[in-house]
């Protein structure tokens, strides 16, 4: 059961500090709604000023009314609350993960003009399951498997998921006791998205004793490995970075056949997630692709990965950079 007090504690757990300003990403579905209340009561208590925010994708029919619904609800506990619309380019295909990307960097741009330092964002317990699934799926080594964490640090920006020990029913438990609606988003229920199978998958997974408790422990040992593998990630970046600027980074190339294939993969998958504002890595068999295209000197023109272009300049130092847009539409015209 969810209550106040619990969820204080955990946020204890998670910040080493209390920032003097947090952000809560709220799109108006229950797992936002319940963390943007519950953090609104720890701000108070803390002395910590919280400003709300609803990305409007702009891509289905009602989601403008969707977000007003949402200012008008935290609009009665007195919540900051701003509305975000996106006006830009329309992606025409792989639209879920396009949209998700785009909403991240709305947010992260919010974060660094205001000085926000600190993020919170809703995912549960039982996103943190589907996540491994998900990326068992797909072959996913260490990183993959051992899920989302509690807190990740971007740059100057830390992204706090608080309420990833809460469960999908303990949530909606939660709001229904505090008499609040949500919105339900039709995308949940629709098979064409993988993640909804995988969710459909877990009922059987349930019977099989894999609960999230069980995957949870799995995760925590994962997370230690990865821990492991960071220590070494982040010494080859600060040794083989020659330049770094806002939106691009030169490497030197000696140090790739020195560290070890798994170190120097997960340096090129930090550098473009952050590069690209991405808010998950690249896929490992394309960064693994890249990673021997560098290696074997095979680069060619150069490669592209998440929007970004990555070449090899004639001193044979590796250069990686925004490419410009691929899509043609933009949001609001037919």
């Amino acid at each position: 059961m969810i209550t106040q007090e619990l969820f204080n504690k955990n946020l204890d757990s998670i910040l080493k500090n209390y920032p003097r300003k947090i952000v809560v990403a709220v799109s108006g579905g229950s797992d936002s709604l319940a963390m943007t209340l519950l953090s609104h009561n720890w701000a108070k208590l803390n002395n910590v000023k919280m400003v709300a925010l609803t990305v409007d994708h702009n891509l289905r029919k009602n989601s403008a009314r969707e977000a007003l619904k949402v200012h008008k609800w935290l609009e009665k506990y007195g919540i900051e609350h701003h509305i975000l619309t996106y006006t830009g380019e329309i992606p025409t295909s792989n639209i879920e993960a396009v949209a998700r990307n785009y909403r991240y960097k709305m947010l992260f741009d919010y974060c660094h003009k205001n000085d926000v330092k600190c993020l919170f964002v809703a995912h549960n317990a039982d996103e943190q399951t589907e996540t491994f699934f998900l990326n068992l799926s797909r072959g996913s080594g260490v990183y993959g498997l051992c899920g989302m964490p509690k807190i990740q640090v971007r740059g100057d920006l830390s992204i706090v998921r608080p309420m990833l020990c809460y469960s999908k029913a303990e949530i909606k438990v939660y709001l229904k006791t505090n008499r609040q609606k949500w919105v339900e988003d039709p995308s949940n229920k629709d098979n064409k998205y993988k993640r909804v199978r995988i969710r459909k998958l877990k009922k059987l997974t349930d019977t099989l004793e894999l609960s999230n408790e069980r995957i949870a422990n799995t995760l925590e040992n994962m997370r230690r490995a990865r821990e492991a593998i960071d220590f070494f990630v982040n010494d080859f970046i600060f040794k083989s970075t020659v330049k770094k600027e806002k939106e691009s980074i030169m490497l030197s190339p000696k140090l790739f056949a020195i560290y070890p294939e798994e170190v120097v993969i997960r340096a090129i998958s930090k550098i473009i997630q952050e590069l690209s504002y991405k808010s998950y890595p690249a896929r490992f068999e394309n960064l693994k692709n890249l990673y021997d295209k560098i290696v074997n000197q095979t680069l060619g023109n150069g490669a592209t990965l998440s929007n970004l272009k990555i070449s090899t300049k004639k001193d044979g130092m590796i250069f990686i950079e925004k490419e410009k847009s691929r899509y043609k539409k933009t949001a609001g015209k037919k």
